[in-house]
């Protein structure tokens, strides 16, 4: 598998995975991989890298204007079952402003619903708020892409709800079970294609998921997405089910696998072991919405199931919305207003302020020294290989 970009490969092994890190060249873009050898995990590392320039999720961070060529301005996004499940009536409009372009209005990209056939456009902001990079995949073909994308989201649904819920799981035999290591039966009685495996040491705990048709290959991808942490970073044993629920601690998991673990799961599991025996990953009977990306002879897809495959709370788009960089973005740039950006910066308890609105300048800029980014700045070579490559893959 060739990558989009060029890139440098990084491998390690640790017990029985060899993991590799993926560095972009000239940008700040770094995926990983693993798998059971070197050819493996390279194909792991490269695959998450060109997934994730391909959906434009490495570029969402960024003040890219015309990320997707596509997009349009447009009252009529979602449909009236959408609208009511993300409550948009309750959002201020400004809430489904992308960060991205300068167009300060509700930007909208298509998606297929898949029941219908039909598009429906679905507001950047929202997608970026609320999904990360959950149901995104990439193949040589879509067939793959999308089994792979459907995967990740049953995968995920099923992980937030052991989590949430405080679930213990049965037990599985298997060779790969260890004094610390440990294979669970994660089909919740039966309904989910997924496994899962744990890390345990005194008080501390990792736990991973993965689903797949073939069970053999669920327990492979719990064990591999187990052994990618290294052990490094690890949650604990709490008894705060209430805590355990905060999306704080969901993030963790979806971040590094290292969020807590509610103390319920070492009991006995409310669930016998199920006979596995799944033929299809249609196992919600949910609306689902799919985009597709093409470069070249690549392809990604990125698949959305409402109620389903989010990762962040609707309600962060009232009070965590990604997009408040925006807002001052073109007072900064254009070095004006300066007690105006202090103030909001200090409102928004902002540090780098690069980041805050999306560009990388060539040193870092904190709140302290606006005086100095005043005098005048400039762009990383780094942001401008961004721009560079997003326009490229908007020309092909």
């Amino acid at each position: 598998m060739k990558s989009i970009i060029e890139c440098n490969l990084n491998y390690k092994n640790f017990l029985d995975a060899t993991l590799c890190e993926c560095k972009a060249k000239n940008l700040p873009f770094k995926s990983f991989g693993k798998g059971f050898n070197q050819n493996e995990a390279k194909i792991s590392a490269i695959g998450e890298m060109n997934e994730r320039i391909l959906t434009r999720n490495y570029f969402e961070e960024y003040y890219i204007n015309n990320l997707y060529p596509e997009a349009i301005i447009t009252d009529k996004f979602l449909n009236s079952k959408l609208y009511e499940f993300y409550d948009i009536k309750n959002l201020e409009k400004e809430d489904l402003f992308d960060f991205n372009s300068d167009i300060f209005d509700i930007l909208s990209i298509p998606f297929i619903h898949k029941q219908s056939g039909k598009y429906i456009y679905f507001p950047i902001n929202l997608i970026h708020n609320i999904y990360a990079s959950n149901g995104m995949a990439f193949h040589t073909n879509l067939k793959d892409a999308y089994y792979n994308a459907k995967s990740e989201i049953i995968e995920r649904f099923v992980k937030f709800q052991v989590i949430k819920y405080g679930l213990p799981l049965p037990k599985i035999a298997h060779p790969y079970n260890s004094e610390k290591i440990q294979i669970y039966d994660a089909t919740l009685d039966g309904k989910y294609p997924v496994m899962a495996a744990s890390f345990i040491e005194n008080d501390e705990v990792i736990l991973s998921f993965g689903c797949d048709l073939d069970k053999n290959k669920a327990i492979n991808k719990a064990y591999l997405e187990l052994l990618q942490t290294e052990f490094k970073e690890r949650g604990r044993f709490l008894d705060d089910i209430d805590y355990i629920k905060e999306p704080v601690n969901l993030t963790q998991h979806f971040i590094n696998l290292s969020g807590d673990i509610h103390s319920n799961f070492l009991k006995k599991p409310y669930f016998d072991k199920a006979n596995w025996n799944f033929e299809t990953l249609n196992v919600f009977n949910k609306d689902e919405y799919f985009r597709i990306y093409r470069y070249k002879n690549f392809i990604a897809i990125q698949v959305i199931i409402p109620e389903i495959s989010e990762v962040y709370p609707i309600d962060d788009l009232k009070y965590y919305n990604i997009n408040k960089g925006k807002f001052i973005r073109n007072d900064i740039l254009n070095l004006k207003n300066k007690q105006k950006v202090l103030n909001y910066l200090y409102e928004n308890a902002v540090w780098d302020i690069g980041e805050f609105i999306g560009v990388i300048f060539n040193k870092k800029y904190t709140i302290e020294e606006i005086d100095k980014l005043y005098e005048g700045y400039e762009f990383d070579e780094k942001y401008k290989n961004i721009l560079s490559l997003s326009k490229e893959l908007n020309e092909i």
